[in-house]
């Protein structure tokens, strides 16, 4: 999606880049790692990918999942499990302070990728056989998360240590819902998972008191978000709001004083089908209800995919930043 919205912004004699440079507000904070280069982070947990191309690129799937056919918290014990001591912290401030000087603190937000423990989990022994084993061998899914989640709060702790004044935001995630109600059980997710989310949410807290904790979770999860809200949450990102019981004015009336959110703006339905006026007004719609008092941060609900028209996401870029402000990085854009 990325070379589309490079050619369509050269079609108009802009450069995409300096356009995305200047609306990201959000810029991550990642210890390098040290040892031999990763194809990508989920090595370090064991995992395996290949390579799946389609027609406007490619994109990797999991074909090597380490704990499959794991039924003893023994079995979890035994796999070789990473270590913080594998990245480089030393070398973290200067790397992200080099990222953006200057003007970090004026307009943009550092966020620390903190932990996914289910997630992790999940692409470890596959989404069915972790389901299976949240109702039938509950102390094997503890034993993996202990052990995922005692990794974030290592890498945490270390993260604070270096650049603990630098960080604005730490950055949780667990899908816990399909399209039309919850994965599990709000009971298997008290009993099982929050503890997890309300140890890393907590140890947040601790690190940088004046830290916001951000959990990203797809699908339908109304039902749950009083429970992420005792385990420490205080921004939902995604807001899937086609999925069920996600409607914007409901989430607002029931919890938008608890909760911020980012997100929204669909990915499956608004900005793949709709026409450039409907970006714009659904856009202005969610401003105005999620904005209302404060607490939205106006952001697609996951990731742009290919096939979405290109002019849909200058139109929502021109809704959320406005007019005058669009205009602005159209001329600071120009070819």
């Amino acid at each position: 999606m990325h070379d589309v919205l490079v050619q369509h912004a050269a079609s108009r004699s802009l450069d995409w880049n300096r356009i995305h440079d200047e609306v990201e507000d959000i810029l991550t904070i990642t210890p390098d790692h040290r040892g031999r280069p990763l194809r990508h982070t989920t090595e370090i947990w064991g995992i395996g990918r290949k390579t799946v191309r389609y027609e406007g690129g490619s994109y990797d799937e999991f074909d090597r999942k380490p704990l499959a056919g794991a039924r003893t918290p023994a079995d979890i014990d035994r796999h070789r499990w990473p270590s913080a001591d594998s990245f480089d912290f030393a070398g973290l401030r200067n790397k992200v302070l080099s990222r953006d000087p200057g003007s970090r603190k004026a307009h943009r937000a550092d966020i620390l990728c903190s932990g996914n423990p289910l997630e992790i989990y999940t692409w470890m022994t596959g989404l069915e056989e972790t389901l299976i084993n949240l109702l039938l061998r509950p102390a094997v899914v503890r034993a993996a998360l202990r052990h995922i989640t005692d990794f974030f709060l290592d890498m945490m702790q270390r993260t604070a240590e270096a650049v603990g004044d630098l960080i604005d935001i730490f950055y949780f995630a667990d899908d816990l819902g399909s399209q039309q109600t919850l994965l599990f059980s709000r009971q298997t997710y008290r009993e099982v998972i929050q503890p997890y989310h309300t140890e890393l949410c907590a140890r947040s807290r601790e690190l940088v008191p004046d830290s916001k904790a951000m959990f990203h979770t797809d699908g339908s999860v109304y039902d749950i978000l009083p429970d992420l809200i005792d385990a420490g949450v205080q921004i939902l990102e995604a807001v899937q709001t086609e999925a069920a019981g996600m409607e914007p004015r409901r989430l607002k009336r029931d919890f938008g004083s608890l909760l911020a959110f980012h997100g929204a703006i669909s990915v499956q339905q608004l900005l793949p089908r709709a026409a450039a006026d409907e970006v714009r007004a659904e856009c202005t719609e969610l401003i105005d209800t999620f904005g209302a008092g404060g607490g939205y941060v106006a952001a697609p609900s996951h990731s742009i995919q290919y096939g979405t028209p290109p002019q849909n996401v200058f139109a929502m870029l021109e809704t959320v930043v406005g007019e005058e402000q669009f205009a602005d990085l159209c001329r600071g854009a120009r070819r």
